[in-house]
């Protein structure tokens, strides 16, 4: 062979060989996304990518990603690992035409590390401040036998729990219920607090919500409501709970209730029924109800749910209001009793769908109520001062309201997820048939003598028909400006397009009767009109998202008309409106444990048809109510500013709150005194634009924690400043108030005792340019103290102590010594039979007191009723989750994870 042929054999076998090689070193490049049960990315999670040949390592990045650039086979092993979740392993195989795969989204669910029989003496992180989340690790509080969700919230800094369940963060009430990231129920906060034993709980979550389509798209504008997610402990995230109990108390108060959950991780089923009757020299009631609720997961992507809800409600009350309204030609003083008894009977049913894939989101939503309720009232006035009258009133009114609401949204992800495209359509219809008969007989008085001068009865038959309709859509379209796995973070820009068509009709007619008891209809007490509306709505915005720091802002422009029609008059109204508003947010991470958010919105609005329209209303002979076609759309601007601290080894936590809204082109009411046909004095009330009116405030949250988290001392409370322009007989005027309120706690929660004492202190001074600068002054200095002791796992003892000191109001409000104790102690196994008895204001102090300002008006409210009384309650209740019942022993660490 000659050696040129050697030459070319040898180099065609090493340009096979090389060939070959290179084939077999195909490479592929693999990225992902992990994040948890709530959505939201995990940072520095191990990944590691098994082939046969080797393993890669990698973490994920502060939004969750990770990526291998150089895969050299196309099936591989992923192991996916981060400390507090459980672990993940899948295998994947590729198409070989696939170079660039992004593995579906990995979703860890947490759980906690259990250290059996081994003490860690770790200070716990009883808090961890992110962007838009403040979480509270359960396991640095004390929770106590038969404890629930509520209890453990009491303790909670920057929490505030009212006496009905509802709860507030920051002064900003929570909207919606999670449990480890999942709608719970009905979602509703107050439902299940009550229900959810503490010791299931591991951490407790305060998230800044946008809506579970906001999550999806990533667009998150405007300002977002306030959210719990509770997440439990590994194994407690199913179970069978519930309660039965009975309740009875000398103030001839007997209630029974009973509700029963079934939870488990694709279905959850609730029911409740109560039934309560009250019947003493104040109040009078018998109510009872029902409820039912199902949400199930019909597979990973679908999920359904329904609600029903039933209840029979009757009512007596009496009130006692007292009301000061300054005007240029002097002060009234009114003071005005009421008696009410109140029926109803209310049914509503909802349902609801919600879906999401990797590329789809949608949610559906169609609910109905029906009501019938009468209402029979018969209230006094006595008005003093610069107008001297009686009003005698008694009144009924029945009606029936039904109503049909719905709603469908629907959003798709484009382009490799860089744009997206949401679209939304709703309705709604309801009515609303009443028919009232009012007697009213007013005396009137010399204004010198205080001697009776006439006085005059009117008696009408009032029949009321009212119907509404509207419907509304959007659609929005966002594209990224970043690809969605650059490291610096993604950014959206969006635009959007809303509209809403409504149409309301009102017909009312009014019979009047005269004195031997003929009836006639009265044209000018009636109404006869239809109203439609119509809104627009354009919006531009931009939102981004980084590793410390996420905001947005954008722009609203809304052209609408108002149009209106008079069948008996003949008299038409056409309102035209061009609004325009901004909006921004920013979150931003300043360091471990401490952040700073400002959000500011603002917003137009129309002005209400009722005070639009330049028809007289007479329902109220004493205000005659004439609108004003002229009116403007008023302007409103909000803006709020807060900032969260948390010292892990200090123990002090710091919140602090900085709020202000102002308004623009304001629609406030004008009131003139005129002279009737008796030459009496009565009210008549237009209304106008006006500029001036914002309120502006602070609030704050000081807390310190000593003795391993077990004692607290904090203070906290706010200052506020509000300003206010009206009219009163055509003159403008102001009125301002400062309102301030501070309270000092001390808190020590033990497993065997527990006590508080506090001191709070509140002041309200308002200044009207009405009278020479009448100032009015109310000051509160209350004082409480509480105490628990538990001797046993089967008995506790409560006492509460509160002093009041009031000053400054015109009712008599006394300043009560109010002192509560009470016990309870358990039967049966695992403490399910409870029996407690509770004596409520040994002393018989107590009041209800209220004081409200409008305008140049100020009202002083009064309840009655007994205060006094003893209550026994005796109640059976059922915890069971994971394996066994929520009496679990505790495990010996205290660490976060």
């Amino acid at each position: 062979m000659k050696k040129s042929n050697k030459k070319f054999i040898l180099l065609l076998f090493a340009l096979t060989i090389i060939s070959f090689n290179t084939l077999s070193q195909i490479q592929y490049k693999v990225a992902g996304n992990v994040i948890d049960t709530l959505k939201k990315p995990i940072e520095g999670v191990s990944i590691r990518l098994i082939t046969d040949k080797d393993t890669l390592r990698s973490t994920t990045d502060f939004k969750g990603n990770f990526s291998f650039p150089k895969v050299s086979h196309n099936k591989f092993y992923v192991v996916v690992t981060a400390l507090g979740y459980k672990s993940f392993a899948s295998v994947y195989e590729l198409a070989v035409k696939d170079k660039n795969t992004i593995l579906e989204t990995i979703i860890l669910k947490a759980e906690p590390i259990r250290l059996n029989d081994i003490d860690v003496n770790v200070k716990v992180d009883p808090i961890k401040i992110k962007k838009d989340t403040i979480e509270y690790n359960a396991g640095a509080y004390t929770i106590r036998e038969n404890d629930k969700v509520e209890d453990l919230l009491k303790q909670l800094q920057g929490i505030e729990v009212d006496s009905k369940g509802a709860v507030k963060a920051m002064g900003k009430k929570m909207t919606k219920l999670r449990v480890n990231g999942e709608d719970f129920f009905t979602s509703n906060v107050e439902d299940y607090i009550r229900q959810l034993p503490a010791d299931i709980i591991a951490k407790l979550q305060v998230i800044d919500d946008y809506g579970d389509e906001a999550n999806f798209t990533g667009i998150k504008i405007g300002e977002p409501q306030k959210m719990l997610n509770l997440v439990t402990k590994p194994g407690m995230d199913n179970g069978v709970f519930g309660n039965a109990d009975a309740t009875s108390a000398t103030s001839n108060a007997h209630t029974i209730n009973a509700n029963g959950n079934t939870w488990r991780k694709t279905k959850q089923i609730g029911f409740g029924a109560n039934y309560g009757i009250t019947d003493n020299a104040f109040t009078k009631s018998d109510n009872n109800g029902f409820n039912g609720s199902l949400r199930e997961k019909l597979s990973k992507e679908l999920s359904i749910n329904g609600n029903y809800n039933l209840s029979n409600n009757s009512n007596n009350s009496i009130n006692s209001n007292y009301i000061e309204t300054f005007n240029p030609q002097g002060t009234i003083y009114d003071l005005r009793e009421s008696e009410s008894n109140a029926k109803s009977f209310n049914n509503r049913i909802g349902f609801g769908l919600n879906g999401a894939t990797k590329k789809n989101f949608v949610n559906a939503s169609i609910s109905g109520s029906l009501g019938i309720n009468t209402n029979n009232s018969l209230s006094t006035s006595n008005k003093t001062g610069f107008i001297q009258q009686d009003l005698f009133s008694n009144s009924g009114v029945k009606s029936n309201n039904p109503n049909l609401s719905g709603n469908i949204n629907w959003s798709r992800k484009l382009a490799n997820n860089r744009r997206s495209l949401s679209v939304g359509f709703n309705f709604g219809t309801n009515g609303s048939n009443s028919n009232s008969s009012i007697n009213d007989i007013i005396r009137y008085y010399n204004a010198t003598t205080s001697i009776l001068v006439k006085d005059s009865l009117l008696n009408r038959l009032v029949a009321n028909n009212t119907s509404n309709a509207n419907i509304g859509g959007n659609i929005q379209f966002a594209n990224s400006l970043k690809k969605l796995n650059d490291s610096s973070g993604y950014s959206f820009i969006s635009l959007s397009y809303r509209f809403s068509v409504s149409r309301s009709k009102n017909l009312q007619t009014t019979r009047v009767e005269d004195q031997i008891g003929n009836s006639f209809v009265v044209d000018s007490l009636g109404q006869n009109y239809v109203s439609n509306f119509i809104n627009q709505t354009i919006s531009l915005g931009f939102n981004a998202n980084k590793k410390k720091i996420s905001y947005s802002f954008g722009v609203n422009f809304s052209p609408s008309i108002i149009i209106g029609e008079y069948r008996i008059t003949g008299q038409s109204l056409r309102n035209y409106q061009l609004n325009f508003s901004p909006s921004a947010n920013l979150s931003y991470q300043i360091k471990d444990n401490r952040n700073l958010n400002f959000s500011y919105n603002g917003y137009t609005s129309s002005p209400d048809f009722n005070k639009l329209q330049p028809v007289r209303n007479s329902n109220d002979v004493q205000n005659i109510i004439i609108g004003n076609p002229n009116l403007k759309a008023s302007s409103n601007h909000s803006a709020n500013l807060t900032y969260n601290q948390f010292g892990l080894k200090s123990g002090l936590s710091i919140m602090l709150g900085l709020s202000g809204n102002f308004s623009f082109n304001s629609a406030v009411s004008n009131t003139v005194f005129l002279r009737d046909t008796l030459n009496s004095l009565k009210q008549q009330t237009t209304y106008e634009n006006v500029n001036g009116i914002y309120n502006i405030g602070t609030n704050y949250s000081i807390d310190k924690r000593l003795l391993t988290n077990k004692l607290s001392i904090s203070f906290d409370g706010n200052v506020a400043y509000s300003h206010n322009v009206f009219y009163t007989d055509n003159i403008l005027n102001q009125s301002s108030g400062i309102n301030l309120s501070n309270a000092f706690r001390v808190e020590l929660n033990q497993k065997k005792y527990s006590f508080n004492i506090s001191t709070a202190h509140s002041f309200s001074s308002n200044t009207y340019s009405v009278l020479n600068q009448n100032i009015k002054n109310i000051q509160i200095l209350a004082l409480d103290g509480g105490a628990s002791w538990i001797p046993t796992k089967r008995f506790r003892l409560n006492t509460s102590v509160s002093k009041s000191l009031n000053f400054g109001y015109n009712l008599n409000s006394g300043n009560p010594l109010l002192v509560n104790l009470g016990l309870n102690t358990a039967f049966l196994k695992n403490n399910r039979l409870n029996l407690s008895v509770q004596a409520n204001d040994l002393f018989n102090k107590g009041s209800l007191f209220r004081s409200t300002i409008t305008n140049n008006s100020i009202t002083e409210n009064r309840t009655r009723f007994i205060s006094r009384y003893v209550q026994a309650t005796l109640n059976y209740s059922i915890n069971q989750f994971g394996k066994k019942t929520s009496r679990f022993t505790t495990p010996n660490y205290n660490e976060s994870f």
